[in-house]
C-alpha cells in the first residue's frame, strides 16, 4: 500500500511536469495540452486547499477540545456542539472545494471514474461534514462513496467513517453491522486496505463499546489496537482507558502496569498527571504493598507550582490511599483539603464533597452530610452520574437540616428567656465577645492570606469537623459553627464591612444615615414578666449589643407557645423525613416517640402512632407494636386508623372507594374537554357530596365544578365558587390555578396593600393558537424593539455571522416592522428543528451580533413556517415566548 501511495503522488508529480514542459513549450495553437495542464492542476489544487482547510479545522479541535479525566475517556473526543460550531467556517470550505471540484472535473463513465481525486473530494465531503457533528449527512456522503466506488480501495475508509458515524449517533447495531462488514471487506482483500484504515479499525470498533459504556468488551479491541503500533499519542491514550477500566474493576496491578506505560510516552502533561494520580489511587493492600512512596511522590507533586490547579485532585488521590490504610479520620480531612482547594475542576469538586457527603451520611451526622451535598450540587456538571438522585438526596437533607435548626433554635431561645437577667446578660455578652474574637481571628486570616497568596499552601484550609454543627449548643455560642458560618459568608459575599447595605459592593446609590438616627427610629418591644410588670426589651441592629439578641426571645406565653408549635412541627417533619426520605427507621422512631413525650397532647399523636406500630412491625418488634396499635385504638377508636387495625377488610372499603372516586373523575374530565358542562357539574357535585377523601381529589372535582359553573351561568358564580375551593382546599395543586383565574377576574394585584404579599401569582398564558410541528421548516426569528434600532446594521452583522459560521446553508434575511419601533428580523429556511435550534443557540451566545442592541429590547427564537403567519397576524411576542420555551426549550 505504501509503494502504491507512493507511485500515486509520483505519477501525479511527473505529470505535472510533463505537462508543465508542454505547456511551456507549446504555441499558441495548441490548446489541447493548455486545456489538459489547466484541469489536471486545477482539480487537484481545488481539492488540496479544501483539504488543508479542513486539517486546520482538525489541529484547532484537538488544541482546544477538553478531556474530562475523571470519566473513563472516549478514543476520540470531537467535543462538544460549541467546539463542532467553531469548526464551520474551515469544514465549511473544505466541502465547497470540494464539491467545486467534483461539478468542474468529475468524468464519471460506465460507473467508473477517470479522474483522480474526485473519490477523495467526495470523503473529504463526508469528513467535515463529520467535524461539524451533522452526522447524518456525513452519513450518506459515506454511503454514496461506498455504493458508487465499489471497486476502489477508498471504499475500506468510506466504510471505516460510517461506522464512526453511526457510533456518533448512539445507532449502536448499525455501526456493529458497518464495522463487520468493514472486516469481511478486508479478508476478501486484504492487499487493498489502507494501512490507516487497519489501525484505526479496532479503535472504532472499541469505542463503540465504549461509548455504551460497555468497557469490559471494549478492552480487547484496544489491545488489539496496541499491536498494531498506533502513533505516540495514540498509544498513551489507549494504555490510559485500558488503566482506567482495570482500575474499575478493582485490578489494580494490570492498571498499574498501563498508567506507568502511559508515564513513559511523555503524552501531554494533563494526561501524565493524571496517569500519576490514577497509578496512587490503584494501590493495592491485597498484596501488602507499602503506601509510604505513593504518599511520598503525592506530597511531593503538592509542592510543585506546575500543580497548583490540579491540588483537589492530588488531596483526592491522597484521601483514596488514606481510606485503603483504614485511616479514615485522615481521609477525611484530605478529602476537605481537596474541596476547599477545587477552584476549576467542577467534576472534581463534586466527586470530592460526595465522598465526605456519604461518610457523614451513613455515621449519620446529617447535618455535615447535607452541607457536603450542597457544595456538590452548587456545581455538580449536568453529565455527572447520578445527578437527579443527587439532587433528590440533597433536597431531603435540606429539609432535615431546616428543621433541626428549627428545634435547636426554638429550644435554645426558649432556655435563654427563662434565664434570670442577670445571667442571660452575661450569657449574652460572653457570646459576643466570642463573636469579636472571632472577628479578629478573621481578619488576621485574611491579612495573612494576603500576605502569601503567592503561596496556596500557607492558608490554613481545613474545616474543622470534630464538632458537629447540631451537638447541642446554641448556634452563637459554638465557635465551630461560628467559624463555619463566617466561611460561608466570605465564601458568597467576600470581604464585607459590617454596616448598612453590606449586601451591596457599590453604595454610591444609597443613603447614608447617621446609626444613631437609624436606631432611634425602631420601636422597642415589651412582655409581662412573672410579677406581672411590663418589661421594655429595646431593639437594636447591631450584633455587639445585648438588645440585639434579646428581641427574638419568647418571653410571654403566647410567644412560648408560638415557638413550642414550631418545634411539634419540626418534630413531625423530621419524623417522617427520617422515615420516607432517608429510611432511617431508628432515628423516624426516636423522633416521633421525643414529640409524643415533650408534647403529650400535639396535634400529630393519632399519625405518630400509626407510623411507630408500622416501624416496629417492619422491625419485628411486636410488642412495641402491639403497644402503639392499642393506644390508637384506646384513645381514637372512631378513626380510620383504628378501623384498619381492627377490620382488615376496612383497607379494602376505603381503596374501592377512592377508586371509584379516581374513576368518576376521570369520566367527569372528559366531559369537560367534550363540552359538556352540564354533566360535568353534575357528576362534581354528586363527588363532593358522596366522597369524603381524598382531599386532593375532592379538590379537583371542585375546581372542576366551578369552570363549569362558569360556562353555564354567570361569572359571578365561577368566582365564588373559586373563592370557595381556596378556603376549603388551601394546599390543593389546583388552587394556583384557582387564584390566577380569580387575579384575572378581579384585576391586577395590589402588590402594596398589607395582604397584597411580595408575591405575585404566575402568569397562565394561552398559546393554543400555535401547534408544535417539528417536521415543518423553521425560521430563527428576532424581534427587536426600541426607537434607535438600526435594522440595516443588525442584518449586517447577522449576515457577517452565517457567512462566518453557516456559509454553505445559504441562509437568507428579510425583514419587517411588526408596528412602528418593533423590527421582526427572520433567517431561514431550516429543514428540521434540530437544525433551526443549533442555529439558535449558536447565535445566541455570538457577542458580536448582538453588540449594538444594549439599549433594545430584543427577544429571539425559532418558529415554524406554519406557525409564522398566525404570529403575524396575532403580534404577542409573550405568548409566543412562552409557546417556543415550553416546546422548543423545554424539549431541547
Amino acid at each position: 500500500m505504501i509503494r502504491a501511495k507512493l507511485h500515486k503522488v509520483v505519477s501525479v508529480s511527473l505529470l505535472l511536469l510533463m505537462l508543465g514542459i508542454l505547456y511551456s513549450c507549446s504555441t499558441k495553437k495548441n490548446t489541447f495540452t493548455r486545456r489538459v495542464f489547466h484541469n489536471v492542476t486545477g482539480h487537484y489544487n481545488m481539492f488540496w486547499n479544501g483539504r488543508e482547510s479542513y486539517r486546520e479545522g482538525v489541529d484547532q479541535l484537538q488544541k482546544s477540545v477538553k478531556d474530562n479525566y475523571n470519566k473513563t475517556l472516549l478514543v476520540y473526543n470531537y467535543g462538544t456542539e460549541q467546539d463542532a460550531q467553531s469548526l464551520n467556517p474551515y469544514m465549511d470550505k473544505a466541502i465547497e472545494k470540494a464539491s467545486i471540484n467534483i461539478q468542474r472535473h468529475s468524468m464519471f463513465f460506465n460507473r467508473r471514474e477517470y479522474v483522480r481525486w474526485i473519490d477523495d473530494s467526495y470523503m473529504l465531503i463526508g469528513k467535515a461534514y463529520f467535524y461539524k457533528q451533522e452526522y447524518n449527512k456525513a452519513r450518506r456522503t459515506f454511503e454514496f462513496v461506498i455504493n458508487e466506488y465499489k471497486y476502489n480501495s477508498i471504499r475500506f475508509e468510506a466504510m471505516l467513517w460510517l461506522g464512526k458515524s453511526y457510533n456518533q449517533l448512539g445507532k449502536f447495531k448499525r455501526a456493529q453491522s458497518a464495522l463487520d462488514n468493514l472486516r469481511n471487506e478486508m479478508d476478501k482483500s486484504p492487499d487493498d486496505v489502507p494501512r490507516k484504515v487497519k489501525m484505526a479499525l479496532p479503535l472504532v470498533r472499541a469505542n463503540m463499546f465504549l461509548l455504551q459504556e460497555k468497557y469490559n468488551q471494549a478492552k480487547e479491541p484496544l489491545v488489539d489496537a496496541l499491536y498494531l503500533r498506533q502513533k505516540r499519542d495514540m498509544d498513551a491514550r489507549v494504555r490510559f482507558i485500558l488503566g482506567q477500566i482495570f482500575q474499575q474493576e478493582e485490578e489494580y496491578y494490570r492498571a498499574s502496569e498501563y498508567y506507568r506505560e502511559v508515564i513513559k510516552k511523555r503524552p501531554v502533561y494533563e494526561m501524565a498527571f493524571n496517569a500519576a494520580i490514577n497509578l496512587a489511587r490503584s494501590y493495592d493492600t491485597r498484596y501488602d504493598e507499602d503506601s509510604r512512596d505513593i504518599e511520598k511522590n503525592l506530597k511531593k507533586m503538592l509542592k510543585e507550582d506546575k500543580n497548583q490547579e490540579f491540588l483537589d485532585q492530588i488531596y483526592y488521590a491522597l484521601a483514596d490511599v488514606a481510606f485503603k490504610n483504614s485511616n479514615d479520620s485522615l481521609a477525611i480531612e484530605y478529602l476537605t483539603q481537596s474541596v476547599a482547594l477545587s477552584t476549576t475542576n467542577n467534576y472534581q469538586k463534586t466527586t470530592s464533597a460526595l465522598a465526605l457527603g456519604n461518610i457523614y451520611f451513613n455515621l449519620p451526622e446529617y447535618e455535615l452530610a447535607q452541607a457536603y451535598y450542597d457544595t456538590a450540587v452548587q456545581v455538580i456538571p449536568d453529565d455527572y452520574p447520578n445527578k437527579e438522585d443527587i439532587e433528590l438526596r440533597t433536597t431531603y437533607l435540606t429539609e432535615l437540616v431546616d428543621n433541626l435548626v428549627i428545634v435547636q433554635t426554638e429550644d435554645s431561645l426558649q432556655r435563654v428567656a427563662a434565664m434570670s437577667e442577670e445571667d442571660r446578660v452575661a450569657l449574652i455578652e460572653n457570646m459576643i465577645e466570642e463573636i469579636k474574637k472571632e472577628e479578629e481571628r478573621q481578619k488576621e486570616l485574611e491579612e495573612l492570606a494576603l500576605l502569601n497568596s503567592q503561596n496556596t499552601l500557607g492558608g490554613n484550609t481545613a474545616t474543622n469537623t470534630t464538632t458537629p454543627a447540631g451537638s447541642g449548643q446554641w448556634y452563637f455560642y459554638n465557635s465551630s459553627a461560628l467559624s463555619y458560618g463566617f466561611s460561608e459568608f466570605k465564601k458568597k459575599w467576600g470581604n464585607r464591612k459590617l454596616e448598612d447595605n453590606w449586601r451591596l459592593s457599590n453604595k454610591q446609590a444609597t443613603f447614608d444615615e447617621p446609626e444613631e438616627q437609624l436606631i432611634t427610629t425602631q420601636t422597642d418591644s415589651t412582655y409581662v414578666d412573672s410579677t406581672g410588670q411590663v418589661v421594655k426589651v429595646p431593639v437594636s441592629n447591631d450584633p455587639h449589643t445585648v438588645d440585639y439578641y434579646l428581641k427574638d426571645l419568647p418571653f410571654t406565653e403566647e410567644q412560648v407557645a408560638a415557638s413550642n408549635k414550631k418545634i411539634e412541627d419540626a418534630y413531625f417533619n423530621l419524623g417522617m423525613i427520617y422515615k420516607d426520605k432517608l429510611e432511617n427507621l431508628p432515628k423516624a422512631i426516636e423522633t416521633f416517640e421525643t414529640l409524643n413525650e415533650r408534647f403529650p397532647d400535639n396535634e400529630y399523636q393519632l399519625q405518630s402512632y400509626y407510623h411507630l406500630y408500622r416501624m416496629f412491625t417492619l422491625q419485628e418488634n411486636f410488642d412495641r407494636a402491639t403497644y402503639y396499635k392499642n393506644l390508637i385504638v384506646e384513645k381514637y377508636p372512631d378513626s380510620d386508623y383504628a378501623k384498619i387495625l381492627t377490620d382488615p377488610e376496612y383497607f379494602k372499603q376505603l381503596q374501592e372507594e377512592k377508586n371509584r372516586a379516581k374513576i368518576l373523575y376521570a369520566e367527569t374530565y372528559e366531559h369537560y374537554e367534550a363540552g359538556h358542562y352540564y354533566t360535568v357539574f353534575s357528576n362534581s357535585t354528586r363527588a363532593l357530596e358522596e366522597f369524603k377523601e381524598p382531599a386532593n381529589l375532592l379538590a379537583k372535582f371542585s375546581y372542576l365544578r366551578a369552570l363549569s359553573l362558569g360556562k353555564i351561568e354567570v361569572v359571578d358564580s365561577l368566582q365564588a365558587a373559586l373563592d370557595s375551593l381556596i378556603i376549603k382546599y388551601p394546599d390543593s395543586d389546583v388552587v394556583p390555578l384557582a387564584q390566577n383565574i380569580l387575579d384575572y377576574l378581579k384585576g391586577p394585584v395590589d402588590t402594596t396593600s398589607a395582604t397584597g404579599g411580595n408575591k405575585e401569582p404566575k402568569e397562565v398564558i394561552d398559546y393554543s393558537i400555535y401547534e408544535f410541528n417539528p417536521r415543518s421548516k423553521q425560521i430563527y426569528a428576532l424581534v427587536v424593539s426600541g426607537p434607535s434600532v438600526n435594522v440595516n446594521a443588525l442584518k449586517v452583522r447577522i449576515s457577517d455571522f452565517n457567512t462566518k459560521f453557516y456559509n454553505l446553508d445559504n441562509l437568507s434575511i428579510t425583514s419587517i416592522l411588526l408596528d412602528k419601533t418593533t423590527h421582526f428580523v427572520m433567517v431561514g429556511n431550516f429543514e428540521t428543528t434540530t437544525d433551526a435550534m443549533r442555529y439558535y443557540n449558536a447565535i445566541s451566545d455570538n457577542e458580536y451580533v448582538f453588540s449594538n442592541l444594549e439599549n433594545a429590547e430584543y427577544n429571539g427564537f425559532v418558529i415554524a413556517k406554519d406557525n409564522y403567519p398566525v404570529f403575524y397576524k396575532d403580534k404577542d411576542v409573550k405568548k409566543y415566548m412562552a409557546f417556543f420555551k415550553e416546546n422548543y426549550l423545554n424539549s431541547n
